[in-house]
């Protein structure tokens, strides 16, 4: 794709990561069309100039038609819940979003037009202390899986001439989105951060608004069947993320919560991918898009984040 404007429809434009990538679209001279399922939750973005239109994850009916009347897609929605992610719950996120990737994607094959595709760092699985690049399998983490399959549908669909490209990104701190739900609001509750497991294992984090600045990267530099690791530069162990973002936060500590007590009250699936290890290597996202963290550790974006976070209204509970 050149570098002229684009039209381009981004699913869950309401939400956390689909409303910052809408943003910066728009920002960067795109003209959007925000899928969401309640308006009145995107006035912000309708008065940036966004056109919304009302969709369902799990009624294609209601959004493949629009693909024809754009030039790209960003597929970032995603089911989700307040309180305990229970395996039901996952059931039926993996389920949603097979549903709207799919349907994505043949409309996108059908239409000649370009699918970006929200993915994250649990498709890798645990590596320890090992750099991940774009090369290694995919052996998820259990809240990875669905992302897995649908890069898995994606990358063969590309022999029939999809043009997909796939954002694998590490933890997205910012705003809101499980940032202000595991650690913000606990450390509003409670004064202090716990943590799962003794958090030697590595986080490689994202701020929100250098990961949306890689989707527009991604819209006109990316090749098709590209995946880009995005995350910025210096991994850190999740007991140091919680430390920093506690200091952050204005909570008086981080400490670990034993896996087994970490199990019973979040699920066996959220504790096993909270505990997973990933080193991303954001190089070839460097290299091939040019593109690079404004923020490039987590003590350098954790302020703006916090200011923005103290600054935003509360998130509904309703699903996006």
């Amino acid at each position: 794709m050149t570098g002229t404007a684009r039209r381009v429809l981004v699913t869950g434009a309401s939400g956390y990561i689909g409303g910052a990538v809408a943003r910066a679209l728009l920002a960067a001279g795109h003209r959007v069309t925000g899928l969401v399922r309640d308006p009145s939750r995107a006035a912000g973005l309708a008065a940036a100039g966004a056109d919304l239109r009302t969709g369902d994850m799990l009624r294609p009916e209601t959004y493949a038609p629009l693909v024809q009347d754009v030039d790209a897609v960003v597929h970032a929605a995603q089911l989700r819940f307040t309180g305990r992610l229970t395996e039901a719950r996952i059931r039926r996120i993996r389920r949603a979003d097979a549903t709207m990737a799919g349907a994505l994607a043949d409309a996108c094959l059908t239409h000649g037009r370009r699918l970006l595709y929200a993915s994250g760092a649990w498709v890798y699985g645990d590596h320890g202390e090992r750099w991940i690049d774009e090369t290694v399998p995919h052996r998820p983490a259990p809240l990875g899986v669905w992302h897995a399959a649908a890069t898995a549908r994606l990358r063969a669909k590309a022999s029939d001439g999809l043009d997909a490209v796939v954002l694998h990104a590490g933890f997205v701190y910012g705003p809101g989105g499980n940032f202000r739900a595991a650690f913000a609001d606990q450390a509003d509750r409670t004064g202090r951060i716990r943590h799962p497991g003794d958090g030697s294992n590595y986080w490689s984090c994202v701020h929100l608004d250098d990961l949306a600045a890689a989707y527009v990267a991604a819209l006109h530099g990316a090749p098709a069947g590209a995946e880009y690791n995005i995350a910025d530069d210096q991994p850190l162990p999740l007991a140091q993320f919680a430390r920093e973002a506690a200091r952050a936060l204005g909570a008086e500590s981080a400490a670990p919560v034993p896996r087994a007590v970490a199990s019973l009250v979040l699920g066996r699936s959220v504790t096993t991918s909270l505990t997973t290890s990933y080193r991303l290597s954001n190089a070839l996202a460097r290299d091939e898009l040019g593109w690079r963290p404004v923020y490039p550790t987590v003590a350098d974006g954790l302020p703006s984040a916090v200011a923005a976070l103290r600054g935003s209204p509360t998130a509904s509970p309703t699903p996006t």
